[in-house]
C-alpha cells in the first residue's frame, strides 16, 4: 500500500503542487493535498504563492543531553524498566528567553503512579530531589535540584540515543502552562514562543494536541495569535 511519506529535502527549495504529485505518483489527489497541508501546519514548508511553496529555513530543534540527564535516565530505566519517563533540564531555555536564568533544574517526568517511588529512589543518593508538591513548600533556590513530576499520557517525546527528552512542542506547552514553571510565564513566555517560532520548525498539530491533553489549548492558541506575524 502506498503512503504519503515524502522527503521534501530531495525536491529543492521552491516547490509547486505539481512537484508534490510527481513525488507521490499514483496517490489520489485528496491524499497529496492532505500531505501538503500537514507540511504547512508543521512549518516544514510555507506558501509563497498560489500552488507555490518554499521549504522552511528554520532548524529542527534538538535537545542536547548532559551527562547528568543521561545518567539519571539510564539509572531509572534500569531500576524501573516498565515506566515511561522523560529527563530534561533548563539548558535550552536561555537561547529562547529574554532574560538569562542563572540556575539549572533537572526535570524527571514519569508516570503518575511512579512519582513517589522514583523520588524515594533518587533521594537515596541525592538530597536535592523534589516533587511538584514539595517544590512549593517554601524552597526559594532550585539550582542543582531534580524535580520529579507527572508525565502526561502521550506526551510528545524525542529520543537522543536511549534517552527520552521533550520535543520543542512539549517544552513550550509545559513552560507556558505548568505551575512549576511560573517564573517563565507572563511576558517571558511571549519571548520564548516568539524566539522558538522564529528559529525552529514548530509542529502546530503536535503543539495543539498536547496542549489539549492538558486542557490548555486556548492558552497556546492565544500565544500563537500574539506571534501571528511569525511564519
Amino acid at each position: 500500500m502506498k503512503t504519503a511519506n515524502i522527503n521534501i529535502a530531495q525536491l529543492g527549495q521552491t516547490l509547486t503542487t505539481a512537484d508534490f504529485f510527481k513525488a507521490m505518483p499514483g496517490l489520489p489527489k485528496p491524499t497529496v493535498y492532505s500531505r501538503i497541508r500537514q507540511l504547512l501546519t508543521s512549518g516544514e514548508i510555507k506558501r509563497i504563492g498560489r500552488g507555490v511553496y518554499e521549504r522552511s529555513t528554520k532548524a529542527e530543534f534538538t535537545f542536547e543531553i548532559t551527562s547528568q540527564i543521561e545518567n539519571i535516565a539510564n539509572e531509572l530505566s534500569s531500576q524501573f524498566p516498565y515506566i515511561d519517563l522523560c529527563v530534561w533540564d533548563f539548558s535550552p531555555i536561555n537561547s529562547l528567553a529574554q532574560h538569562l536564568i542563572n540556575f539549572n533544574l533537572c526535570v524527571v517526568d514519569v508516570d503518575r503512579d511512579a512519582i513517589e517511588a522514583v523520588y524515594d529512589h533518587l533521594r537515596e543518593t541525592n538530597e536535592r530531589v523534589l516533587t511538584t508538591k514539595r517544590m512549593f513548600d517554601g524552597l526559594a533556590d532550585y539550582d542543582g535540584y531534580i524535580l520529579v513530576r507527572k508525565l502526561v499520557t502521550d506526551s510528545p517525546l524525542a529520543k537522543k540515543g536511549e534517552v527520552a527528552v521533550p520535543t520543542l512542542e512539549k517544552l513550550l506547552v509545559d513552560l507556558a502552562c505548568d505551575k512549576e514553571f511560573s517564573l517563565f510565564q507572563g511576558h517571558e513566555i511571549e519571548h520564548i514562543f516568539a524566539n522558538a517560532l522564529a528559529q525552529y520548525v514548530v509542529n502546530k498539530n503536535r503543539l495543539f494536541r498536547y496542549a489539549g491533553r492538558k486542557n490548555q489549548r486556548e492558552r497556546i492558541e492565544q500565544l500563537l495569535i500574539n506571534n501571528s506575524s511569525i511564519n
